[in-house]
């Protein structure tokens, strides 16, 4: 009996086509005695499918100037000076050194003077309705600035405090503040 050497056969697959696996569910698992379905974190993560890679193409005047971007030295970026902003906590300095903390103080203080300076003009604007009329009430004031009744209460009593009105009654609709 001769036995003749045969090769084992082995299928044939065009190569023209990318083999991709099907996509397949992971079965959803049960946590615990209550039946409920784990997260998908903790459920066993989905086989990604493969994909032929793709070569890219490199330019060589590009990978020239990369090369020539990471041998110069970076700019050392110049200090820049703080936009004047109405709020002072706009911009926190990233550093707390004492000059930078000087000039935080001396940012809160020009932003404290100019909200003092804005205070002032309607406190001019109500003297100067007060030129006009001969007293004024809360409500004129709440009217002129479009302001709550609080802030209008503070206007009037800042003048007052400043011994340029005088206030005539004691409380409700009958107190009014005219002029020294």
């Amino acid at each position: 009996m001769a036995e003749e050497h045969k090769e084992p056969q082995t299928a044939q697959v065009p190569v023209s086509e990318p083999i991709t696996p099907t996509p397949v569910e992971p079965p959803v698992e049960q946590g615990g005695s209550t039946g409920q379905a784990l997260p998908q974190s903790e459920a066993t993560p989905e086989p990604t499918p493969s994909e032929p890679l793709q070569t890219a193409q490199i330019n060589p005047a590009e990978v020239e100037k990369a090369a020539q971007a990471a041998s110069e030295p970076a700019p050392t970026p110049q200090p820049q000076a703080p936009a004047s902003t109405s709020s002072p906590q706009a911009a926190p300095p990233a550093q707390t050194t004492p000059s930078n903390k000087q000039n935080s103080r001396e940012l809160l203080a020009k932003g404290r003077a100019k909200v003092q300076e804005k205070k002032q003009k309607k406190l001019d604007k109500i003297l100067e309705l007060l030129n006009t009329k001969d007293k004024v009430s809360n409500a004129d004031v709440e009217k002129l600035f479009r302001v709550s009744d609080a802030t209008a209460t503070r206007y009037l009593s800042a003048l007052q405090k400043q011994g340029k009105i005088r206030k005539v009654g004691k409380t409700g609709r009958s107190v009014f503040y005219a002029k020294i």
